[in-house]
């Protein structure tokens, strides 16, 4: 690895020129380097080798002021930012379709620099909706671009919290815009899923003997700080004077949804300057446990049989009464694209259905049989056939409490038609929806809005294309072998039904490989103990968007 200190740094700052700037934390001059006509970018990108006063060994993000954020402290896209409540929050206008939002400031990094903040977003991170905090940068790569290390929120549409080198040049076709591309795979990656409304600390921590490691915890919990994981092997020079980002990406329908507060870069050295350690605990990861569900979503109907509306039914899953009027249904096509309907109040008694629709009046005419009692009227968006997402959000932050990615699929094969076959869950007890939904079967009619789900054994599907088939470790091994590009997702269970752990990554990358040689390690690794049998679910989508489902039932000495 080629360290840019003395080798890279100082050829460019003698081919630049110096003029006089006060340095805002001090009122002294200080030197500012000219970008040159042979350097033009590295004074507007690098944001860089910009000296502050050498005593700033603790820096915090100011975000007392409410308001745009000030050029005296930041540059680039500061008009698309808003600081208010001592959080920065992305507030970009509707009319562009799509873009980026950068904020750059500059910083003087410590010799063993620890970055600390809180993210929270409001929608679920796809390829145009995501964020990057870019923590410090390394090195130019050309006269345009620069490498940097960065914390990405959902970058790439993967839905997760992953630590990585990205490059950060000038967009071809717009010139005001950044761009941000990965470098390789990441560094450290954190196998949890984001999803809206989630909220988090993040700790990040570098020494040139050591190298990386990534501190996380939810946000406002008493959880401790769980290490997700160290990369020992990129241990680069950083440069001292340096630059701290936070970059955007935003669609019209969503361009605001993410939040930043307590911002700050300390040395390891000193006590966390807000409040705590410097450093934080290492406990052995304990997963967080699942709360028990109240209302959830437990049947959906998006394609109906003629003259019969979609439907919705939710199940109170709790030993109490709740208010239907404190949830919201959102649906459309997928994470970036849905719209969200207010539920109307009424109070659902513990253990019952509750069925929204749009009529429920050709409801009960469609399903005679049915409790009219549970239908109530509301103004669903149109449920797409085929494909679409529904989640169950609660309160006014709109918190997601249960989710469901539905798909023809799950559909019984060899049917001339697939309208009016119902969806219905498996499990209450269960959250994660792989493996927990399938068709309503023939015998109920294909649907059972207000009552008792049916049974899965009873439904038209063939058990063995069942997306659940049980394989051995071995069997499991050959599949992510045999599909090394692929993206795996995986789930694991233990079979009281509770979830322990779930994330994504490429089948040669999972973590599940390391099962083979180090299983103890593999789960201590995502915060699994190792008692008891669990249950790993596997959804392998190969390159040519064809998937495979699979379980595996083990315990550590079957591995």
């Amino acid at each position: 690895m080629r360290h840019i200190h003395g080798q890279h740094v100082r050829p460019v700052m003698t081919a630049l020129t110096a003029i006089n700037h006060h340095c805002p934390a001090c009122s002294e001059p200080t030197q500012l380097p000219m970008y040159s006509y042979r350097y033009p970018f590295l004074y507007l990108l690098l944001l860089t080798f910009l000296p502050i006063c050498a005593s700033a060994q603790v820096w915090q993000a100011d975000f007392s002021t409410e308001g745009t954020p000030t050029e005296k402290h930041w540059r680039y896209d500061r008009e698309l930012y808003h600081i208010a409540g001592g959080a920065l929050h992305l507030s970009v206008p509707k009319e562009p379709p799509r873009g980026s939002a950068t904020l750059a400031t500059d910083i003087i990094l410590p010799k063993q620099p620890i970055w600390r903040g809180q993210v929270k977003t409001d929608l679920i991170p796809t390829a145009y909706n995501h964020a990057t905090i870019l923590l410090c940068a390394i090195k130019p790569l050309a006269e345009k671009s620069y490498e940097y290390v960065a914390l990405d929120f959902g970058q790439g549409g993967q839905q997760r919290i992953n630590l990585r080198r990205v490059k950060v040049g000038r967009s071809d076709s717009h010139p005001t815009e950044f761009t941000l591309s990965p470098l390789g795979r990441p560094l450290i990656s954190s196998p949890v899923l984001l999803n809206a409304s989630g909220s988090w600390d993040y700790d990040v921590r570098y020494s040139a003997e050591a190298g990386w490691q990534l501190y996380l915890r939810e946000a406002g919990s008493e959880q401790e700080w769980e290490l997700i994981g160290e990369e020992e092997d990129f241990r680069p020079t950083l440069p001292e004077k340096n630059t701290f980002g936070i970059s955007c990406t935003f669609t019209s329908t969503h361009h605001t949804g993410w939040h930043f507060r307590q911002l700050r870069i300390y040395p390891a050295s000193e006590t966390d300057p807000i409040g705590g350690e410097g450093t934080p605990p290492r406990p052995e990861p304990v997963p967080t446990p699942t709360p028990t569900p109240r209302l959830l979503l437990s049947e959906v109907m998006p394609h109906p049989k003629a003259g019969c509306p979609e439907y919705i039914e939710l199940y109170n899953a709790s030993d109490s009464p709740c208010e239907l009027g404190d949830y919201a249904l959102a649906a459309g096509r997928d994470g970036s694209s849905y719209k969200i309907t207010p539920l109307p109040p009424r109070t659902i008694p513990a253990g019952s259905y509750i069925v929204v629709t749009k009529d429920p009046d050709a409801l009960a005419a469609a399903y005679p049989d049915a409790p009219r009692e549970t239908f109530v009227k509301a103004s669903l968006p149109r449920l797409l056939n085929q494909s679409g997402l529904i989640g169950l959000l609660l309160g006014d932050d709109g918190l997601v409490v249960d989710l469901l990615h539905y798909d023809s699929r799950f559909l019984p094969k060899g049917m001339k038609s697939k309208a009016g076959i119902a969806l219905e869950r498996k499990n209450y007890q269960v959250t994660e929806e792989a493996g927990n939904w399938y068709a309503a079967s023939r015998s109920a009619g294909f649907a059972t809005p207000g009552r008792k789900n049916s049974s899965p054994e009873g439904s038209g599907s063939d058990k063995d294309n069942s997306p659940k088939e049980r394989i051995s470790a071995e069997e499991l091994f050959a599949l992510l072998d045999s599909a090394p590009d692929s993206e795996c997702h995986f789930t694991l269970y233990r079979l009281t039904g509770e979830l322990l752990a779930r994330g994504t990554s490429l089948a040669r990358d999972s973590w599940i490989q390391n099962l083979r040689t180090m299983p103890a390690e593999a789960l201590r690794l995502i915060g699994v103990s190792a008692d008891g049998p669990l249950l790993l679910h596997i959804r392998l989508t190969r390159p040519d968007g064809t998937r495979e489902e699979r379980s595996l039932l083990f315990r550590l000495a079957a591995l």
